[in-house]
């Protein structure tokens, strides 16, 4: 991205409004900002638990998609594989969600 006259300008413009700290203290601004309360941290729960319903009901669909689509009286070495694949699926996201909820500092659940 080239730099042009209006970003220079513009740049210029900002300095010169910009509030300065007052020239007899210099360390006045970082005094004030050492003193503030600390920021909140944002909390993302709220998104760990939809995306965890969403992988849930996923899940789900495909396991009624596998009992819907096994043929009666005959096992396919397709079928062992897509159901232990869709075991290893469904323990992973266990694991993450038992997982999550055990190093949460806040009850999530």
């Amino acid at each position: 991205m080239k730099r042009d006259e209006i970003d220079d300008r513009l740049g210029a413009l900002l300095k010169e409004h910009t509030p300065q700290a007052a020239d007899s203290n210099e360390w006045f601004t970082r005094k004030v900002l050492n003193r503030l309360p600390p920021k909140p941290k944002r909390s993302y729960t709220w998104l760990t638990v939809a995306t965890y319903i969403v992988c849930f009901a996923v899940c789900i669909m495909v396991w009624l998609w596998f009992f819907l689509s096994l043929t009666p009286g005959i096992i396919l070495v397709k079928d062992v594989v897509v159901a232990a694949i869709l075991v290893a699926v469904t323990v992973a996201l266990l694991w993450y969600v038992l997982r999550s909820m055990l190093r949460s500092s806040e009850a999530w659940w």
